[in-house]
Protein backbone atom coordinates (compact mmCIF):
# COMPACT_ATOMS: atom_id res chain seq x y z
CA UNK A 1 0.00 0.00 0.00
CA UNK A 2 1.33 3.02 -0.76
CA UNK A 3 1.68 5.91 1.77
CA UNK A 4 -0.99 8.08 -0.16
CA UNK A 5 -3.44 5.25 0.17
CA UNK A 6 -2.38 4.39 3.87
CA UNK A 7 -3.20 8.25 4.70
CA UNK A 8 -6.71 8.23 2.56
CA UNK A 9 -7.21 4.71 4.81
CA UNK A 10 -6.72 6.09 7.83
CA UNK A 11 -8.43 10.00 6.58
CA UNK A 12 -11.62 8.21 6.09
CA UNK A 13 -11.74 5.59 9.19
CA UNK A 14 -11.23 7.77 12.16
CA UNK A 15 -14.07 9.53 14.35
CA UNK A 16 -16.46 6.63 13.91
CA UNK A 17 -17.61 9.35 10.84
CA UNK A 18 -19.03 7.25 7.73
CA UNK A 19 -17.09 8.96 4.95
CA UNK A 20 -17.62 9.00 1.67
CA UNK A 21 -13.98 9.95 0.99
CA UNK A 22 -12.56 10.56 -2.91
CA UNK A 23 -14.40 12.48 -5.79
CA UNK A 24 -17.84 13.88 -5.64
CA UNK A 25 -20.73 11.90 -7.31
CA UNK A 26 -19.25 8.97 -5.91
CA UNK A 27 -22.06 5.64 -5.33
CA UNK A 28 -24.17 5.77 -2.93
CA UNK A 29 -23.77 6.06 1.13
CA UNK A 30 -25.73 3.34 3.29
CA UNK A 31 -26.70 3.58 6.34
CA UNK A 32 -29.22 1.53 9.06
CA UNK A 33 -30.19 1.81 12.32
CA UNK A 34 -26.93 0.86 14.05
CA UNK A 35 -25.35 4.53 12.49
CA UNK A 36 -28.10 6.16 14.38
CA UNK A 37 -26.72 9.21 16.14
CA UNK A 38 -23.74 9.23 13.75
CA UNK A 39 -22.38 11.70 11.27
CA UNK A 40 -21.98 10.87 7.38
CA UNK A 41 -20.06 13.03 4.88
CA UNK A 42 -21.33 13.50 1.08
CA UNK A 43 -19.82 15.89 -1.74
CA UNK A 44 -22.62 17.02 -3.75
CA UNK A 45 -24.64 15.41 -5.70
CA UNK A 46 -23.98 11.88 -4.09
CA UNK A 47 -26.92 9.81 -2.63
CA UNK A 48 -27.75 8.76 0.68
CA UNK A 49 -30.17 5.42 0.85
CA UNK A 50 -30.91 5.05 4.32
CA UNK A 51 -32.19 1.71 5.56
CA UNK A 52 -34.50 0.92 8.27
CA UNK A 53 -36.51 -1.93 9.11
CA UNK A 54 -40.55 -1.23 8.76
CA UNK A 55 -44.59 -2.53 8.01
CA UNK A 56 -46.39 -0.59 6.73
CA UNK A 57 -49.35 -2.87 6.61
CA UNK A 58 -49.66 -2.39 10.42
CA UNK A 59 -50.09 1.93 9.66
CA UNK A 60 -46.79 2.58 10.90
CA UNK A 61 -44.49 4.48 8.42
CA UNK A 62 -41.13 6.52 8.24
CA UNK A 63 -42.14 10.01 8.21
CA UNK A 64 -38.95 12.39 7.73
CA UNK A 65 -39.11 15.37 9.86
CA UNK A 66 -38.09 19.07 8.53
CA UNK A 67 -35.00 20.44 9.07
CA UNK A 68 -32.67 18.96 6.45
CA UNK A 69 -34.48 19.67 3.41
CA UNK A 70 -31.70 22.69 3.38
CA UNK A 71 -28.87 20.36 2.36
CA UNK A 72 -31.24 16.85 1.30
CA UNK A 73 -33.97 16.15 -0.98
CA UNK A 74 -36.11 13.26 -0.76
CA UNK A 75 -35.67 11.20 -4.08
CA UNK A 76 -39.17 9.62 -4.19
CA UNK A 77 -41.33 7.51 -1.87
CA UNK A 78 -39.73 5.03 0.84
CA UNK A 79 -39.77 1.48 -0.89
CA UNK A 80 -40.47 -1.66 1.07
CA UNK A 81 -38.53 -4.91 0.43
CA UNK A 82 -40.27 -7.75 2.32
CA UNK A 83 -38.79 -9.84 4.66
CA UNK A 84 -40.98 -12.72 2.90
CA UNK A 85 -43.70 -13.35 0.29
CA UNK A 86 -46.30 -13.98 3.94
CA UNK A 87 -49.58 -10.90 3.63
CA UNK A 88 -48.10 -8.34 6.02
CA UNK A 89 -44.57 -9.08 6.13
CA UNK A 90 -42.26 -6.37 7.25
CA UNK A 91 -39.22 -5.89 5.59
CA UNK A 92 -36.21 -3.10 4.77
CA UNK A 93 -37.43 0.19 4.09
CA UNK A 94 -35.66 2.62 2.10
CA UNK A 95 -35.47 6.18 1.37
CA UNK A 96 -33.08 8.14 -0.42
CA UNK A 97 -32.07 11.71 -0.80
CA UNK A 98 -29.56 13.93 -2.60
CA UNK A 99 -26.91 15.84 -1.68
CA UNK A 100 -27.70 19.28 -3.48
CA UNK A 101 -26.38 21.80 -1.35
CA UNK A 102 -23.11 22.01 0.75
CA UNK A 103 -23.61 22.78 5.07
CA UNK A 104 -24.46 20.62 7.36
CA UNK A 105 -27.93 19.32 8.88
CA UNK A 106 -29.79 16.71 11.40
CA UNK A 107 -31.71 14.21 9.25
CA UNK A 108 -34.57 13.11 11.85
CA UNK A 109 -37.22 10.20 10.92
CA UNK A 110 -39.96 9.00 13.18
CA UNK A 111 -41.85 5.66 13.03
CA UNK A 112 -45.18 6.22 13.31
CA UNK A 113 -49.02 6.33 12.58
CA UNK A 114 -49.67 9.11 11.37
CA UNK A 115 -53.36 9.25 11.80
CA UNK A 116 -52.57 8.57 15.85
CA UNK A 117 -52.10 11.92 16.94
CA UNK A 118 -50.14 12.96 20.33
CA UNK A 119 -49.00 9.24 20.67
CA UNK A 120 -44.84 9.08 20.77
CA UNK A 121 -43.58 7.66 18.02
CA UNK A 122 -42.64 3.84 18.48
CA UNK A 123 -39.13 4.59 17.24
CA UNK A 124 -36.75 7.40 16.03
CA UNK A 125 -33.80 8.00 14.01
CA UNK A 126 -31.24 10.63 13.64
CA UNK A 127 -28.12 10.81 11.66
CA UNK A 128 -26.05 14.11 11.41
CA UNK A 129 -25.24 14.75 7.31
CA UNK A 130 -22.34 17.23 6.19
CA UNK A 131 -22.07 17.72 2.26
CA UNK A 132 -18.87 19.26 1.41
CA UNK A 133 -19.13 22.10 -1.53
Amino acid sequence: MTTRAVFLFLLCGLGGVLAACGQPNEGPVKVTENNAGSTVELHQGQTLKVELQGNPTTGYTWEVLPGAESILEQQGEAQLVPESQAVGAGGLVTLTFKAVRAGQATLSLVYHRTFELGVPPLRTFELTVVVAG
